[in-house]
């Protein structure tokens, strides 16, 4: 089960990781302009905001395993097709494995939450966070490796995912209602906007500036670039293993709220940094803040979610979080080199409002 679990986790954040130093080999041999390649990453993306919900209900309804289990296939199988397609059809089969990579994520915590209670389960979120984020490090070397010997060698590496959807088969799961219902509280609401505040200032500033911030300011070749933010989510990693130590300790709302302090101090402190050392550092900050926020609203989640409609609502927390990556980047580009700034004075006040007004 734990194998199903944490493939499925990879498996999520394997559509565009795994394909973005491939990119300008896919550019070239395609003959495409800038916004010809960024469609093959925004028709990828857009369907979770909408299909994830309706995921997470099908889950609700019909099992787990048999809703896993399809989407690992389609996402598999359509990805691998991409390989061996033109450019409009390659298109049409990115956004199919969209769909079906909508809500692989979201029902990898859903089992989670299915199978584990108390510290337990808060121990296994932290190795699931750990494991997305090791995927998210090792992803682009992957996909640059193959990208040198042939362009279409990190799309066939998505049939991988299909042994995952043939074991996900096995997975003992009913349904339990017939209609629609999104359990909502004050809890799930606020885990909501925190996980559509904490991508707006990933992708808008963490991915988007860091790596300009980085280039212009200390001239960094792009295998630096890539080491500097890789080794941020090698520390996310670590730091996710021992949420179950963190929360036992402080509570799943401290602990929430200490990571957007390590938000708001790294974000503060990378454009202030006088050389490429001090900046490392402090995108590793970045990483105490991701490897504590993430699993931490994702237990909250589940703690907080009945048994018969917790799918529905982790796979629309999902579809929250493709809103913020979706949003990230038009707040930045907007905002220019200052949204480091605002994005730490964001994060600072909802560390004073989680760390003062929660209790748990």
């Amino acid at each position: 089960m734990k194998a199903v679990i944490f493939g499925s986790t990879l498996a999520g954040i394997m559509g565009v990781a795994i394909l973005s130093p491939a990119f300008p080999e896919v550019q070239r041999a395609l003959n495409l302009n800038d916004f010809q390649v960024g469609l093959l990453i925004t028709v990828f993306t857009l369907p979770g905001i909408f299909f994830a919900p309706l995921m997470g209900y099908l889950a609700d309804k019909y099992g787990r395993g048999i809703l896993l289990s399809a989407s690992l296939i389609l996402f598999s199988l359509s990805g691998f097709a991409c390989a061996f397609a033109d450019y409009s059809t390659m298109l049409l089969l990115r956004f199919v494995q969209g769909v079906g990579g909508s809500a692989l994520t979201s029902l990898a915590v859903t089992l989670i939450g299915d199978i584990f209670e108390g510290i337990e389960r808060a121990k296994m979120l932290g190795y699931n966070a750990s494991v997305l984020s090791m995927g998210l490090a090792f992803y682009p070397l992957l996909g640059g490796i193959l990208a040198e010997i042939d362009w279409r060698l990190p799309f066939i590496a998505f049939i991988s995912a299909l042994p995952i959807g043939l074991m996900a088969i096995r997975i003992k799961s009913r349904g339990h209602h017939n209609k629609f219902r999104l359990e909502i509280n004050r809890d799930i609401i606020v885990a909501f906007v925190l996980g559509c505040a904490v991508f707006i200032f990933t992708y808008g500033v963490f991915y988007l500036y860091v790596p300009l911030t980085l280039e212009n300011k200390f001239r960094a070749s792009p295998i630096l670039r890539g080491l500097v933010q890789s080794s941020t989510l090698i520390f996310t990693a670590l730091v996710a293993t021992r949420l179950g130590t963190f929360v036992s300790r402080f509570g799943v709302y401290r602990t929430i709220s200490f990571g957007f302090l390590g938000y708001s101090l790294s974000l503060l402190l990378i454009p202030l940094s006088p050389d490429i050392l001090t900046a490392t550092i402090s995108t590793t900050i970045y990483g105490f803040g991701h490897g504590t926020v993430l699993p931490a609203l994702q237990n909250l989640l589940v703690e907080r979610t009945s048994l018969e409609s917790r799918a529905t609502v982790i796979a629309t927390y999902n579809s929250m979080i493709r809103v913020g990556q979706t949003v990230g980047p038009i707040f930045a580009s907007l905002i220019g080199f200052n949204s480091y700034f605002l994005a730490s004075l964001m994060s600072l006040i909802l560390f004073a409002i989680t760390f003062k007004f929660w209790k748990g």
